[in-house]
């Protein structure tokens, strides 16, 4: 099985114009795809071999994001896809697959232990929403993800009944029981709230932007990666996505991270107040949307158990977190909030 993955690494490498010699490593790897690092005469290279879908559209979006950001002057790198034989950014594996190869970005992971990285974060994302919003060229392009507040569309197989069919076949606890209960009533107040949402500025974001799609150099955010979930949704998304990693049973500590994010991000990139306003909600939004993600992976039988266990816990901890601690986010958020002038 080894051999044959080599194979297909090898078959791919092989339709790039990358100089020998060359060599093809395991080293880390996300989620949704396999990637392979290359060094090659002429530069180091990262391949990607996409997992999670075979659709070139859904690819070729993600490549023409990248190629246009390239031209924009960012304080920071975004990967840029190299050209194969043929011309094009996106190849068919042997085994069908989609793949594409990057050149290296060089950079470690921020963390949320360094008060740079966190503000760094921030700054970098809202860099990147100012600049989104900007491109004109991007009209042409019709997004193929829904945004995150058509969670019910996305996550349909997923519906009420559905978890709680899924949450009766699992040894929960009682205090896991409930957890679910209180999650399903989250759920039904963000449909309620979906048109308000609706009505808030609308713009390309990445959405992911968290820790692990992120390079550091030092103090600084160098890198920001893994674009291919690109889409047309809510701007202050982008801001909620990466304040929902915070929320901790240290609330202080946590309340100073989402301070320092909101800094960074408001530094390049201002919020309406209506915007302003929801985001306590659109941070609950994307834990449901998490939530509900794994959920429909245990029921394909795709994890095992304990990982939609975790995301019960997780996910409730935030949802209750961010209720119990509005007045104070509001607080933080205030420093994105845009000025009369602005």
């Amino acid at each position: 099985m080894a051999k044959r993955a080599d194979d297909v690494f090898s078959a791919i490498v092989k339709r790039y114009p990358l100089r020998e010699p060359l060599r093809i490593e395991r080293e880390e790897s996300g989620m949704n795809n396999t990637t392979r690092m290359i060094y090659a005469a002429n530069g180091r290279f990262v391949l990607r071999i996409y997992d999670n879908h075979r659709d070139s559209a859904i690819a070729g979006i993600e490549h023409a994001i990248l190629s246009t950001l390239q031209e924009e002057g960012l304080s920071f790198k975004v990967p840029n896809p190299a050209v194969n034989r043929e011309g094009m950014t996106i190849t068919k594996g042997p085994d069908a697959k989609l793949a594409a190869v990057f050149r290296y970005i060089a950079g470690d992971r921020p963390t949320a232990e360094i008060p740079s990285h966190i503000e760094g974060l921030g700054r970098a994302a809202g860099e990147l929403v100012h600049c989104l919003a900007k491109l004109d060229t991007l009209g042409a392009l019709q997004p193929l993800y829904k945004p995150y507040y058509e969670f019910q569309e996305t996550h349909a197989a997923m519906d009420d009944d559905a978890i709680r069919t899924l949450s009766a076949k699992l040894p929960l606890t009682s205090e896991q029981r409930d957890n679910v209960d209180c999650l399903l009533l989250v759920k039904r107040r963000l449909t309620s709230l979906i048109d308000r949402i609706r009505a808030l500025p609308h713009q390309w974001v990445h959405g992911d932007i968290v820790f692990s799609n992120a390079l550091a150099d030092g103090d600084f955010i160098v890198g920001l990666l893994d674009f291919e979930f690109c889409t047309v949704d809510v701007r202050a998304m982008e801001a909620a996505v990466m304040i929902a990693e915070f929320p901790s049973a240290d609330d202080a500590q946590a309340l100073e991270r989402i301070s320092l994010l909101c800094r960074g991000f408001g530094e390049k990139q201002r919020l309406g107040s209506d915007e302003i306003g929801l985001l306590p909600d659109l941070i609950q939004l994307r834990m449901m949307d998490v939530w509900l993600h794994f959920a429909g992976r245990l029921s394909e039988g795709l994890d095992s158990a304990d990982v939609w266990l975790h995301q019960i816990d997780r996910v409730s901890f935030v949802c209750e977190w961010v209720e119990r601690k509005r007045a104070e986010l509001y607080m933080a958020f205030r420093v994105m909030e845009a000025r009369p002038l602005d």
